[in-house]
């Protein structure tokens, strides 16, 4: 009996992760990819790869409210969003599905002046991996695909998608599990130019804890704030809470991990509050969408 109540609370609890608000995006954000905020009312979106290169702004039932124009940037895979203290917007050209692009980059938007007018200049910030030699690597080392990043601390971070294969048996013969992998931590400064993304080693691994078993656990979204770092898969939710250093972040206390009770393609997750937060989700044939949900944490 005392077993069956621990697993009847256990259950309880997993029920109530999350008080939740749903609502349907347009058709023309079918392919949502990136979140951020512009203030407490309006939302900013992207969609990813094959899009045109606007920016929408967007009120927290999903309705466009406006639409900016990069004109100087092409759309080859957009993947997140990430926002500074000063109001500056960065837009991860980051896609590399089939880990072969060297023209990687993010571009560098004013939000105001993009929420006022119907397009705007952006600023290039282009970047290569540090340990990416060759464009594709083998398959081995397919840890170069990128969905998500966030701003702290004057740079912005890259979280990848790690997808290698690995093989089938060890040096014993014993069969390998061929998804248990890590995602990846990058860094590069926040101003226009062109740089070498540094693979961040934390002092604390604690990338260890967000370790991919799967496609529905790849990392495709993120953010950052106040000392907590949401990171985004199709299954769930991570949040790490973090200090901070000139060196690199570590964990403060253990992982917040959340199951979501449905599956969806979620690709994007903004912060609200520190307990309330957005996640957007593209439009799949069987799991249905575009959707904008707002989740509370319990």
């Amino acid at each position: 009996m005392k077993c069956f109540l621990l697993l009847l609370i256990g259950l309880l609890f997993l029920h109530d992760l999350f008080s939740q608000n749903k609502n349907r995006l347009p058709a023309e954000m079918n392919e949502v990819s990136g979140l951020e905020m512009l203030n407490d009312s309006i939302l900013i979106a992207i969609n990813d790869s094959g899009n045109s290169s606007d920016i929408f702004f967007i009120d927290l039932k999903g309705t466009v409210l406006k639409k900016c124009t990069v004109s100087n940037a092409t759309n080859s895979d957009w993947e997140d969003l990430a926002i500074d203290d000063a109001g500056n917007l960065y837009i991860a050209d980051v896609g590399n599905n089939l880990n072969n692009r060297q023209d990687l980059c993010i571009w560098k938007v004013r939000v105001e002046e993009a929420f006022k007018k119907d397009s705007v200049m952006a600023q290039k910030i282009a970047f290569r991996y540090e340990d990416q030699t060759e464009f594709p690597p083998c398959k081995e080392r397919f840890r170069f695909d990128c969905e998500a990043i966030y701003w702290m601390n004057d740079s912005i971070r890259l979280i990848t998608k790690n997808r290698s294969k690995r093989p089938k048996n060890d040096s014993h013969g014993q069969k390998l599990n061929g998804w248990d992998r890590f995602p990846d931590d990058y860094v590069i400064p926040d101003e226009p130019g062109n740089y070498v993304a540094q693979h961040v080693q934390p002092s604390v691994p604690y990338f260890k804890k967000v370790k991919s078993s799967g496609i529905r656990d790849l990392v495709t979204g993120a953010d950052y704030s106040n000392g907590a770092v949401a990171i985004l898969t199709y299954s769930g939710l991570r949040i790490m809470h973090l200090n901070r250093s000139d060196v690199g972040i570590t964990a403060s206390r253990e992982l917040e991990t959340h199951n979501f009770k449905r599956l969806e393609q979620r690709e994007a997750i903004v912060f609200l509050s520190e307990r309330v937060i957005a996640v957007a989700s593209e439009k799949h044939p069987l799991l249905g969408g575009p959707f904008l949900t707002i989740f509370t944490l319990e």
